[in-house]
Formats: structure tokens, C-alpha cells, sequence
């Protein structure tokens, strides 16, 4: 099991009409964010999850799991994108899936299946 989680959490959600960034915005009693974190963390299917941030020094103050890195992000999408990827180059991926923390309606089942499919073309 050598894929990689990068949560992409830099954005300061400049469309988003509140007062903080939406990845950290309180959504069915907790942040954005950690909807995402959780759902990596329980599919069992990831070596490092990686979360890149502007707000580094929020997030350490948080209990996560020890997979967890927090890296800082770029001034754009395409930016933490490259800081993320070079990152985790030197431990050698298999797979690196990126994520959007502003959007934590997905599913393990659909994180497993994404998992099955890379295998068949790997075969």
C-alpha cells in the first residue's frame, strides 16, 4: 500500500460568503476538512495523507494521526498541487489521489473503488 492522500486545503474561498475559508466552515458538526481527513484515515487505503495549507500553524493544534503531514501551500491550486508532488516524490507513490477539502460528500466505497480500478491497469 503505497498510495498517497493530498487534501488541498490552501484556498481562502474568495467566492465563499462567510467570514473563513469554506475547508475549515463547520459542516454536520465539524470542519469541512476533517469530513475529508476521517474518510482517508478509515478507508485504510493510504500510507501518508498529506494536507496542504496556508494555515499550518491551525492545523498542528489538532489531534491527528500520525499519516498525517501538513505541508504549506502555494498561492494557487496548481502551485500546492506541485509543492504536494514534490513532496512525497522521495518515498516513490504507487498512487496519489488529490482532494479538494472543500468538498467532503465523498465515499470510502468510492475511494476502494478508485483503488480496484488503478489496480486492473496496473495489471
Amino acid at each position: 500500500m503505497n498510495n498517497y492522500f493530498v487534501i488541498l486545503a490552501a484556498g481562502k474561498s474568495k467566492r465563499f460568503d462567510k467570514n473563513i475559508a469554506k475547508q475549515f466552515y463547520n459542516y454536520k458538526n465539524k470542519e469541512i476538512i476533517d469530513h475529508s481527513v476521517k474518510k482517508a484515515v478509515d478507508s485504510k487505503l493510504f500510507k501518508k495523507i498529506i494536507i496542504v495549507s496556508n494555515n499550518i500553524n491551525y492545523l498542528k493544534k489538532k489531534k491527528y494521526p500520525k499519516q498525517i503531514k501538513i505541508i504549506k501551500g502555494g498561492k494557487e491550486r496548481s502551485d500546492s498541487s506541485l509543492k504536494a508532488l514534490n513532496y512525497i516524490k522521495k518515498f516513490k507513490p504507487l498512487n496519489v489521489y488529490i482532494h479538494d477539502a472543500a468538498r467532503p460528500n465523498f465515499s470510502i466505497k468510492l475511494l476502494k473503488n478508485i483503488s480496484k480500478s488503478l489496480k486492473k491497469i496496473k495489471q
